[in-house]
């Protein structure tokens, strides 16, 4: 099971991979410009991190806190609050918020009987999670080339509130980008192991 600490660490290192990519003068963007080598993972890591917090402190304002921050473009000011966070609730974690890694004490019958639950279902679903959405977006970034990645995010950016509306101007804009790159995108998925497993 993933350790908070582990998470931090993983944060940590990603500090100084976060880099500032200048946009070209004739592409308009509310965006911030900054890239990480690999979105991925990063976003992997956000997605574990959000979900770690949420499983073991539901209760506390930091699960909404780091919810807020991780939907932030990426900067470097940005990635520090959310370690900030995580930070945060190690060094002061609610009482009783933290329970032994997959289990669950029971009281069941009032004679001081506790009855552990071991349950890995939760961490597999987890990682088959995280992969299934690392391939998802690397099949779209294989393809489409930095512009139109650009403009797809862009919209999103302006539309995070109204999703349907997000989802009308992104396929318009696939469709823009013509046949060849949908068929692209969507024979990278198909060809990827994880995914053609589920065919």
């Amino acid at each position: 099971m993933i350790a908070l600490d582990a998470l931090i660490r993983r944060g940590e290192e990603f500090i100084s991979q976060i880099y500032f990519t200048p946009i070209p003068p004739n592409i308009f963007s509310g965006s911030s410009g900054y890239n990480i080598p690999d979105t991925a993972e990063y976003e992997s890591w956000k997605a574990t991190s959000r979900r770690f917090i949420g499983v073991h402190y539901p209760n506390d304002k930091a699960v909404e806190e780091f919810e807020q921050a991780s939907g932030d473009c990426l900067s470097p000011e940005n990635h520090l609050i959310l370690l900030a966070i995580l930070k945060a609730i190690r060094e002061v974690p609610l009482p009783h918020a933290v329970p032994k890694p997959d289990t669950v004490p029971m009281d069941c019958d009032r004679k001081g009987v506790d009855i552990i639950v071991n349950n890995n279902n939760t961490v597999n679903q987890i990682q088959n999670t995280i992969v299934q959405y690392a391939v998802f977006i690397e099949s779209i970034k294989n393809g489409l080339n930095d512009i139109q990645l650009q403009e797809l995010k862009d919209i999103l950016d302006q539309h995070k509130d109204a999703p349907e509306t997000a989802k009308t101007k992104i396929v318009e804009k696939l469709v823009s980008f013509g046949t060849d790159v949908l068929a692209s995108i969507l024979g990278n998925l198909m060809t990827n192991p994880n995914i053609y497993a589920g065919f």
